[in-house]
Order: C-alpha cells, then structure tokens, then sequence
C-alpha cells in the first residue's frame, strides 16, 4: 500500500494505518535507512520471518520499481539488428587534467565525443547534461538489457532527467 506525503522541510508524520499494515506496536522502536531516492524504515528488532518478510517485500518493490522504468523506456526493438548499445562497457572518456584546465571543462564533469569523419577528428566536450548509462552500476545496465527494455531510451531519459515515477 502506498501512502502520498509531501516533503515540507519539517517532520514527516507516518499515517498510522501505515504502521498497522507494516506491524509496528506502539512501544516499537524502528530504524531509518537513508538512501539516495529512499527512505526504508524497519522495525530495530525482528525475528526471522519477519527480516524474510521485509526482504520479500523490497524485493517485490524492486521488481515493480524495474517494471515501471521498463514501461518508461519501452521495448528493445533492436535497433533493426544493428543497435549501438550492444555490448555497451560504459567506458568513461579520458581527458588530461591540463587540457581540461585549459579548456575550462571542470574536474567532475562529464565529456562527450562527437566524430568528424570528413575531418578525421574527434572533438570532446563537456556532456550538457548530469546522468547517462555510465552511472548506472553494471550489475543493473546489464539486468535492465537483459529484460528487454531500450537502453537507448533509458540513456535519453537519463540525459533529459524526465520524470518517469509519479507521473
């Protein structure tokens, strides 16, 4: 079950019928897992069944949570046979620290590299954007292909930084 909060900067109030459902008693001391995009709260003590319950239930929310990125991006129609994310490495572009300097490109900023082929040049610049599939773990890209989803169109959802949950 999901229950809406808005994030106001004061406390968040957890709806009691929240901690019913969830089996929290009162006198039950819980635990806040901070994470980058979630907040995860357990109960401080737990027997076996009920950590195999909580780890049951993250998992379901994963799954859903894969799913509704999957419906985000669309299928892998492969590109005709010819897609250019096979066997994607998400090797990072080097660049010296001096030609960075130089160039006024900061240290932490993503470079992109754009091919002349009339020139036989290539060009690397600083990326417009914050997120592509090198920030996605490996271990993920490599789940999220094997699914079937278009890694092409998780990268433009990553580099526009559009909205694919809660819309």
């Amino acid at each position: 079950m999901k229950f809406v909060k808005e994030v106001t900067g004061e406390k968040m109030a957890i709806p009691a019928a929240a901690l019913k459902l969830c089996g929290f008693e009162n006198g039950d001391k819980a635990e806040l897992h901070a994470l980058p995009s979630a907040a995860i709260i357990l109960k401080q003590k737990m027997t076996a069944m009920e950590v195999i319950q909580a780890m049951d239930a993250l998992h379901q929310l994963t799954v859903d949570l894969s799913v509704h990125l999957a419906r985000a991006s669309g299928p892998c129609d492969g590109c005709d046979g010819d897609c250019p994310f096979d066997g994607l490495d998400g090797q990072e572009i080097a660049l010296p620290d001096y030609l960075r300097d130089e160039a006024g490109i900061p240290e932490n900023a993503k470079l992109c590299a754009y091919v002349d082929e009339e020139e036989n040049t290539v060009t690397i610049t600083e990326a417009g954007y914050d997120h592509d599939l090198r920030d996605v773990p490996p271990y993920l890209l490599e789940m999220l292909a094997a699914s079937g989803i278009c890694i092409g169109e998780l990268e433009e959802r990553l580099m526009l930084e559009d909205t694919v949950y809660g819309v």
